[in-house]
């Protein structure tokens, strides 16, 4: 393999692929990557690809279908991405099509202060109000038992002539109560019924690799977990409207559209795994930490032709394909939202 003296990126991939006789919908097929994407990478037209990770990811893919080394085209290209990659349109600058917000930390910070500010003058408000009732109660109730005490003392103990014998009716009723029950005789020739023991088949273990759902969590999201059993927890918010594909732990995994400005949360015990047709479209924040966008996530990998992101990272080494047989998402076109239904005009 042997490069020309000032010769770019773009330039030596599509000289080695037409020495080989390959097209570049073959690459595109055999790769999972978009063909307007390759004919950018051979243009060096990098203000239309995506960060950085993206560029090396598809690099590595194109020249190992063509048959080079990769390890020897990074070496020796390394510069190259480097410098290209730096003329993106960083995120102070801002970029056409995506709108950056105010960090969540700071959102969540100052609704919690303002919630707060609001129980204090609350109960504040309640506290001047029912001081007053209060103790009107609290002097009431002392002068109802200082005088029901003051009438207890007043009232004299009746005599025992003046005592009123029990009626004969109420003199009945009581022998009847105190009369002694006749006792209870145990037959001890009846036969005893015996308890028998009876096998109960016990439920056969559910096969390895198959996915489960639950009624209580319909995008199987790891919504019907107990607290205890969360190890893991991720807020996915979208910049825009965007195709989404995950999995929490051995559930089945969920593949849709996640509309602008509205928030998933994934939760799981062992492993979340997560792709996004646009990952600078996604905001996330896992463990509490602060949010940041999906391209800017060191961790984040490409596996299938997505950058996908493993919760926990570690794992990520030893998962090469997330989603067996799925195709690739990246840049997939997202359908606008349906239109409302005009509402009925009232009848005369």
């Amino acid at each position: 393999m042997t490069a020309q003296q000032g010769q770019s990126l773009g330039e030596f991939l599509r000289q080695e692929r037409e020495k080989r006789g390959i097209t570049i919908e073959q690459v595109a097929s055999a790769t999972k990557i978009a063909v307007r994407v390759l004919h950018c990478l051979e243009a060096d037209q990098y203000s239309e690809l995506p960060a950085k990770p993206f560029i090396r990811g598809f690099v590595i893919s194109y020249v190992r279908f063509i048959g080079l080394d990769s390890k020897e085209v990074l070496t020796r290209f390394g510069g190259f991405i480097e410098t290209r990659a730096a003329d993106r349109p960083t995120r102070d600058q801002g970029h056409s099509g995506y709108a950056f917000e105010r960090r969540e930390t700071e959102q969540s910070r100052m609704m919690l202060w303002i919630i707060l500010g609001g129980f204090v003058i609350v109960g504040g408000i309640l506290f001047l109000f029912l001081k007053p009732t209060l103790h009107k109660s609290k002097s009431a109730h002392q002068k109802l038992k200082l005088a029901q005490a003051q009438r207890v003392q007043a009232s004299p103990m009746p005599s025992p002539s003046v005592l009123v014998s029990p009626s004969p009716v109420v003199a009945s009723a009581v022998e009847k109560f105190q009369a002694p029950a006749k006792p209870l005789v145990l037959n001890d020739s009846a036969p005893q019924a015996t308890p028998t023991a009876t096998a109960v088949p016990l439920p056969s273990p559910s096969p390895s690799g198959t996915t489960r759902t639950s009624p209580n969590d319909p995008l199987n999201s790891g919504a019907d977990m107990e607290k205890e059993e969360i190890r893991h927890r991720v807020v996915i918010r979208a910049l825009e409207d965007i195709w989404v594909r995950f999995q929490s732990d051995d559930r089945k995994p969920m593949r849709f559209i996640l509309r602008k400005e509205r928030i998933l949360i994934l939760r799981a015990h062992d492993l979340i795994r997560f792709q996004a047709s646009d990952p600078k479209a996604v905001r996330f924040s896992y463990a509490g930490r602060p949010g940041k966008l999906m391209s800017d996530e060191n961790s984040a990998v490409m596996r299938q032709g997505d950058l996908t992101l493993f919760f926990p990272a570690e794992v990520s080494e030893t998962i090469k394909e997330p989603f067996p047989g799925a195709k690739t998402i990246f840049m997939s076109p997202v359908p606008p939202p349906p239109a409302p239904k005009p509402s009925p005009s009232p009848t005369p």
